[in-house]
C-alpha cells in the first residue's frame, strides 16, 4: 500500500520526519517496504515563461523559444515538445544543472544555440509523463525554484498484513499515526457536504440485490450536469504519487476516494444503463461480457455481476464493463459504493486472471459502514471538480446491518500478558485513540465498542491486549527472563526419540520419504483392511480424494513406490515415519508408525552376478535387526500371518513378549497395478511400542587380550527345528566362555538324511578374557554343549 506523505498531512499533524514516521509505525507493527522521494528537483530548475515560439529553421519538429527566467535577458532554448506555446510558464533547467544523469550545457542543436532545457514530468522525477513539457500554474513567480512551486513529497510503501484491512487507505494510515503519536481523535476528516436538488433518486433509478450473501450492502447516488475533463493538477499529482494513472475528473475522483478511505467505487454513465436500474446477481452459466480492457469474459455462476435492466455492466468488485464506461459526452453519473464478500471476489479474480486496486481491497474485506461516507465524499468532489449537481437522496440496500461489536478485557489479564503494570487510565487512553468507545468500566474490567473498520480483527480480549502493547510500544516493555520449568529426561521426549529413530534408519542406508496424512477413503480401506466406520474423517476435507486420515502408512508408501516406478526408479529402499489415526469407541486413536519398503536389486552399483541379486526377506530382516541393535534391543522374529503380506512370507517381531513389528512380501492386492519388476518387501513398526521398551545401558568393553578358539558342531534334526530354538538352548546352558554362535550351514536331502530331516552346522567361538584357553578346557566345554543339544533338542550329533 503506497501513501503520499503530503496526502497524509491533510488528515493528521505529522510530528516526525519521513524516516522517523517509518520507524515509529514499523515498531507499531506496520512495516515499511520502501520510501521514494518525489519532487526532489534541483534549485537550478526555475520557473520560466515562454515569451515567443518560432519554428526551427533546420528541423520540422523543433521550436526555438525565448524564455524569461528572471535574468538580465531572456534565454534562447530549443525545445521539441508540442506544447511549448508562448505565454505558458514552464520548468527551465539552467546551464550547469545535473538532471536525469546528464548535465545541461550550452550547445547548438541543428545549428541553433540553446541555453537550457524545458523539462517534462519524467525528467524531473515527478511522474512518467513525456508527451509534453510540464506546464506550471499561471501565478508561479518567474525565476523562483520550481521545487518551491510544486513542492516535494515522499511515498511510503507499507507492507500491510492481511488482518489489517483498514491500513489499505490514507485515512487508515493517518488514524494509526494519530494513535501512535498520542493525538487521539485529532483526525481531520474531509467534508462530504454537498447541496442537492431536483427530483429524488428513487424516481430516476432503482437498485435490486438478488444475491445478498455476496453483496451485503449497495449504495447508489447520482450527480447530473457533470463536465468531463482533466482533473486539477493537485489531484493528478496525488494519484500519480501512489501509482494510479489519471484518466478524467470523474474516474479520478473514484480512484482518489478509494485511495483515501479504502472503499472502491465505480461510476456508470447513467444514460447507458438500460432501464436506469441496477441489478446485483450471480452470472448465468456461459454468460459473457466485455470488461474495460476490451476482453470478452466467459462467466460462471460463481461470478457476481452488476447488471442494468438487460445486460451485465460490471464484473462486481473486479472491473467495470465497456458498455457503461464514462465518456467525454457523459453528463449524468450513477455512482456505486458497495461491499462484496471477499471469498467470491477472490475466486473470480483468480479465475479470470484479473487483479485491480478494487479487487485487492474487496478480497481482503472492506468496512461495510464506509460505503455511505465514501459515496458522499465522491459526490461532493464531483460537484466541486466536475461542476455537477447532486441528486437528492441515495439508494441504500442494506438488509441486514452489521451488529455492534463489544469486547471486554480484564485489567489483570492485560498486566499478566504484557508483563508490566498497566494503569486502567493508560489502557483507556490507548484503546480510545484507536476509535474505540468505552461502554462499561469497573475496577476489574473494561468493555469497549469496536469501530466498524476494526471489526474483522478485534474480536476477543487477547486482541485488545495486543493493541495496548503495540501502542504502548513493545520497545518500551523491559526484557525479562522467562521462567524455566525443569522437564523430564531427554529420552522421555517424543520428538527427540523420533529424530533418533529417523537418524538410525537413515544410517542403515534407507532414504526417508513423507506423504500426506490425508488419504483416499476407499484406498485406505482396501490397503489396510479397516472398515469405513473406523476411518477418522475431517469435517472439511481438502478434497473428496483426501477425505480420511490415514489409518496406516501403507497407502502412502505404496503411492511413493508407484510414483518412483512410473519414473523408471525400480531399485528402492526407503522408510516413512508418521502418525496414523483409527477411530475407536471413545476418541480416535493416534499412534506413530514406521513403514519400510524394499524392492528391486540389492546392489545395482555392482557388476556381474552381484548386480543381478534381488532384495529378499533377509535384506529387510537385516535392516530391522540393525535398527533394533542400534537401540540395544533384542527382538524375536517368528513366522506370522498378516493381511498386508502374501501368505507364508510374513513374520512378527516381538520385544518382551509384545508384538511391535511385522514384515513380509506385500500381497497381490496391494501391489496390483504397480508394475513391479521384483517382489515388494514391506515392514510395519509400531514405534510407540518400541519407544517405551527400556534398553539396557550401553557397555564398553576393552579389546580382548587373549585369543579365541573356534569349534564346530553339526547335527541332524527334525525339519521343523528353528535356528532360534538352537540359540535359546545354547543360551540356557549359560556357558561363561561362549562368545559367539553362528549358523553356517543347513542341508536337507531325503536320500541321505531321510524324510523330514535336516542337517545344521554351527560355529561356536570360545574366549577367556583373563587367560589363554587350553585345548582341554575348550574340549570339555564343547562336549558339554554338544551333549546338552542332544538331550534338550533330541538331535543326532554328527
Amino acid at each position: 500500500m503506497k501513501t503520499s506523505v503530503n496526502w497524509l498531512k491533510s488528515y493528521v499533524d505529522m510530528p516526525w520526519t519521513t524516516a522517523e514516521l517509518a520507524e515509529r509505525l514499523t515498531l507499531a507493527g506496520l512495516e515499511v517496504e520502501g520510501i521514494e522521494t518525489l519532487g526532489a528537483v534541483p534549485e537550478t530548475v526555475v520557473v520560466g515563461q515562454i515569451l515567443s515560439r518560432e519554428a526551427h529553421p533546420n528541423a520540422d519538429r523543433l521550436s526555438v523559444c525565448q524564455v524569461e527566467v528572471g535574468a538580465s535577458e531572456p534565454l534562447q532554448v530549443v525545445c521539441g515538445a508540442p506544447n511549448c506555446d508562448a505565454g505558458v510558464k514552464v520548468a527551465c533547467a539552467l546551464v550547469g544543472t545535473a538532471l536525469s544523469g546528464m548535465t545541461i550545457r550550452k550547445a547548438k542543436i541543428r545549428g541553433v544555440e540553446s541555453s537550457g532545457m524545458l523539462c517534462a514530468e519524467d525528467e524531473l522525477g515527478l511522474g512518467d509523463g513525456h508527451a509534453g513539457i510540464l506546464v506550471l500554474p499561471a501565478d508561479a513567480p518567474i525565476g523562483a525554484p520550481v521545487v518551491g512551486v510544486i513542492g516535494s513529497d515522499a511515498v511510503i510503501d507499507w507492507e500491510v498484513t492481511p488482518n489489517r484491512t483498514d491500513w489499505n487507505s490514507h485515512l487508515g494510515i493517518a488514524r494509526e499515526i494519530a494513535a501512535v503519536a498520542g493525538q487521539g481523535q485529532a483526525l481531520r476528516l474531509p467534508s462530504t457536504a454537498c447541496p442537492s436538488a431536483g427530483p429524488g433518486i428513487e424516481t430516476l433509478a432503482a437498485v435490486a440485490v438478488e444475491a445478498p450473501d455476496r453483496c451485503p450492502r449497495y449504495v447508489a447516488r447520482m450527480v447530473r450536469n457533470v463536465r468531463i475533463g482533466p482533473s486539477p493538477e493537485w489531484l493528478q499529482r496525488a494519484l500519480k504519487a501512489v501509482g494510479v494513472r489519471p484518466i478524467n475528473n470523474v474516474v479520478d475522483i473514484t480512484n482518489y476516494v478509494m485511495m483515501e478511505c479504502g472503499q472502491p467505487l465505480h461510476a456508470f454513465d447513467y444514460e447507458l444503463l438500460e432501464g436506469h436500474r441496477i441489478v446485483v446477481r450471480r452470472a448465468r452459466p456461459g454468460e459473457r461480457m466485455v470488461t474495460l480492457d476490451d476482453i470478452e469474459r466467459v462467466l460462471t455462476p460463481e461470478d457476481l455481476l452488476i447488471c442494468d435492466g438487460a445486460r451485465p455492466v460490471a464484473l462486481a468488485g473486479v472491473m467495470g464493463g465497456a458498455n457503461s464506461v464514462i465518456r467525454d459526452e457523459t453528463q449524468t453519473v450513477l455512482l456505486e459504493s458497495a461491499c462484496f464478500a471477499p471469498s467470491g471476489i477472490r475466486a473470480t479474480s483468480r479465475r479470470v486472471s484479473l487483479s485491480s486496486e478494487s479487487s485487492y481491497r474487496f478480497e481482503r474485506g472492506v468496512d461495510v459502514e464506509m460505503c455511505d461516507w465514501a459515496s458522499r465524499r465522491a459526490i461532493a468532489l464531483m460537484c466541486e471538480l466536475a461542476g455537477g449537481e447532486a441528486v437528492e437522496g441515495c439508494l441504500d440496500v442494506y438488509p441486514q446491518p452489521a451488529p455492534a461489536l463489544e469486547v471486554t478485557a480484564r485489567f489483570a489479564r492485560i498486566e499478566a500478558l504484557i508483563g508490566i503494570p498497566m494503569p486502567p487510565e493508560t489502557v483507556v487512553r490507548l484503546l480510545t485513540s484507536l476509535g474505540m468507545a468505552v461502554v462499561a468500566q469497573n475496577a476489574e474490567t473494561l468493555t469497549v465498542r469496536i469501530p466498524s473498520w476494526r471489526r474483522s480483527d478485534l474480536l476477543r480480549e487477547a486482541d485488545l491486549i495486543e493493541e495496548v502493547a503495540r501502542l504502548y510500544g513493545l520497545n518500551n516493555i523491559p526484557s525479562a527472563a522467562s521462567p524455566a520449568i525443569l522437564g523430564g529426561p531427554r529420552s522421555a521426549d517424543r520428538y527427540y526419540a523420533a529424530e533418533v529413530a529417523r537418524a538410525q534408519l537413515r544410517a542403515l542406508g534407507l532414504n526417508e520419504t513423507m506423504t500426506y496424512s490425508f488419504v483416499n477413503p476407499q484406498a485406505a480401506v482396501r490397503a489396510t483392511g479397516v472398515s469405513a466406520e473406523q476411518l477418522v474423517r475431517p469435517v472439511n476435507p481438502l478434497s473428496a480424494e483426501l477425505g480420511a486420515m490415514r489409518p496406516s502408512l501403507i497407502p502412502g508408501v505404496l503411492a511413493t513406490t508407484a510414483h518412483n516406478l512410473a519414473r523408471g526408479q525400480a531399485d528402492l529402499a526407503f522408510f516413512e515415519m508418521g502418525r496414523v489415526f483409527v477411530k475407536d469407541d471413545a476418541l480416535p486413536e493416534e499412534r506413530q508408525q514406521i513403514a519400510v519398503v524394499m524392492t528391486g536389486r540389492a546392489s545395482p552399483e555392482r557388476y556381474g552376478e552381484e548386480k543381478k541379486r534381488l532384495l529378499d526377506f533377509y535384506d529387510l530382516k537385516g535392516v530391522l535387526e540393525g535398527w533394533f541393535a542400534a537401540r540395544r534391543l533384542s527382538p524375536v522374529f517368528a513366522p506370522a500371518e498378516h493381511a498386508a503380506f502374501r501368505s507364508g512370507t510374513g513374520a512378527a517381531v516381538s520385544l518382551a513378549g509384545e508384538a511391535v513389528a511385522w514384515l513380509g512380501e506385500a500381497s497381490a492386492d496391494l501391489t496390483a497395478g504397480l508394475r513391479l519388476q521384483a517382489p515388494l518387501w514391506l515392514a510395519l513398526v509400531e514405534f510407540d511400542r518400541v519407544r517405551l521398551q527400556a534398553a539396557p545401558p550401553a557397555v564398553s568393553r576393552p579389546l580382548p587380550q587373549f585369543p579365541s578358539v573356534e569349534r564346530d558342531v553339526s547335527f541332524v534334526a527334525p525339519a521343523g527345528l528353528s535356528h532360534r530354538q538352537v540359540i535359546e538352548a545354547i543360551a540356557a546352558l549359560r556357558l561363561p566362555l561362549v562368545e559367539r554362535v553362528e549358523l553356517f550351514d543347513i542341508y536337507a536331502d531325503e536320500a541321505a538324511l531321510g524324510p523330514g530331516r535336516q542337517s545344521m552346522a554351527y560355529s561356536v567361538v570360545y574366549r577367556d578374557p583373563t587367560q589363554t584357553l587350553t585345548d582341554k578346557v575348550v574340549n570339555d566345554l564343547h562336549e558339554k554343549l554338544r551333549n546338552h543339544l542332544a538331550s534338550s533338542l533330541g538331535v543326532e550329533l554328527r
